[in-house]
Order: C-alpha cells, then sequence, then structure tokens
C-alpha cells in the first residue's frame, strides 16, 4: 500500500527549469542525453536533493512563499517502497514522532522540507564541475567525495 499516493509534491516554480535540464524523460515525452541529465525521474532528483540536504545538515525550509506547481505525483511513491521507507525514518529523526507514520502529509511536508534546502546545492554541484564534463561527470564526483570522505 502506497501511503503518499494522494499527496503530491509542491516545488517552487523557479525550479521547474532545473528538474526539466536534470532529468533524462522530459514533460513532453522527449528524452534528454543522459550524461547531462543524470536523474531517469523527476523523483529522483528531488530525492536526491533530500539526501544532500540530510548529508550536509542543511536546516529544512518549512516555509515556502514562492508561487509552487505541481511536480510529482504521489502515486510514485507505490513503486519504491524503500523510498517511502527512507521518508518515514526521516520524518521519525526530524520530528523524534514515531506516530508521524500515520500522518502521510507530515511525512511529506518534512521530505519536501528536506528536499527545498538540498535543491539549490544540488544544482550547484551539477553546474559547477570541471570545464569540459558532463553534468553525470559533476554529481559523480560529488559523490565519489562522500564515499573518500566516509572511508577516511
Amino acid at each position: 500500500m502506497n501511503a503518499f499516493a494522494s499527496t503530491d509534491i509542491e516545488l517552487p516554480e523557479k525550479y521547474k527549469d532545473s528538474f526539466h535540464k536534470y532529468c533524462l524523460t522530459r514533460i513532453d515525452g522527449s528524452q534528454n542525453d543522459p550524461e547531462d541529465c543524470p536523474f531517469p525521474r523527476m523523483v529522483d532528483m528531488w530525492f536526491m536533493a533530500i539526501c544532500i540536504a540530510a548529508k550536509e545538515g542543511l536546516k529544512p525550509i518549512l516555509e515556502n512563499k514562492d508561487k509552487t506547481y505541481k511536480a510529482i505525483n504521489g502515486a510514485v511513491f507505490g513503486s519504491d517502497i524503500w523510498r517511502s521507507n527512507a521518508m518515514m525514518l526521516l520524518a521519525i529523526a526530524d520530528t523524534g514522532d514515531v506516530t508521524i507514520t500515520d500522518r502521510p502529509h507530515d511525512m511529506i511536508r518534512i521530505a519536501n522540507a528536506y528536499a527545498l534546502a538540498g535543491l539549490p546545492r544540488l544544482i550547484s554541484i551539477l553546474e559547477d564541475g570541471k570545464k569540459g564534463d558532463t553534468v553525470l561527470d559533476h554529481l559523480s564526483d560529488y559523490i565519489m567525495e562522500l564515499i573518500q570522505e566516509r572511508n577516511g
């Protein structure tokens, strides 16, 4: 069962072009070049932003005053149980309240707050790599740095 099926992801319109630029499948059905679009779907880019925010200790952005658009349909979480479980764990860690798992809208709100905190950083990672490298190279370099940092 998909607890998030009725909960869509709303994002600030200022990120719309970045999602279209860095996600493989476009809304119009065409496909971008995978080396410059490292995310198969918008939910994958959104989730990477959550991971970056959590890893880098960025403060979640709970209040967004920008105009938003419906970016991701909640039904997508039905095929990715691991992602739903991770969002539940994030919500528990953020609130310290296990009963939040009974409130899908609150869990999505928390996950989206982390995504909003991580999106500027993710976009800068994708855009600010070495000249001549692809966007996939930029993202791979960032992930390799995290792995090397962890393995110290």
